[in-house]
């Protein structure tokens, strides 16, 4: 009689502990389809915020086109002369142009500082 409750007993334990790596498991796997829910809910939300920043682009750009259509047109009705532009038409077509030149070292320079440093934190 010891032998077959001891027997019993044992096997109690292995089932139980069968019982519980199921339950754990089980439980794993639910974690896993909720962390899975959540990363498609994340990822949609992230399409949506790609599509505004689109469209928020796409109008920007279209107001900048509309800008220097407005720009030129002002250039082209003034009175003065293509090959003698005033000061006006002249400041006009450089914006437009990008004409920067003075900038664009400093700019180069800031990016490369920052670039430099973001590698030195890695």
């Amino acid at each position: 009689m010891k032998k077959l409750t001891k027997l019993r007993t044992k096997l109690n334990l292995q089932e139980n502990r069968l019982r519980e790596n199921f339950e754990m498991l089980d439980q794993i796997r639910a974690d896993a389809v909720n962390d899975i829910e959540s990363l498609t809910e994340d990822f949609q939300h992230l399409t949506l915020v790609a599509e505004s920043i689109r469209r928020n682009y796409r109008a920007l750009l279209a107001q900048n086109q509309l800008l220097k259509d407005t720009l030129l047109s002002i250039v082209d009705e003034c009175d003065c002369w293509p090959q003698n532009r005033c000061d006006s038409c002249q400041q006009i077509l450089k914006i437009i142009a990008c004409d920067n030149s003075e900038q664009k070292p400093d700019a180069a320079r800031k990016y490369r500082t920052i670039l430099s440093q973001l590698r030195n934190l890695g």
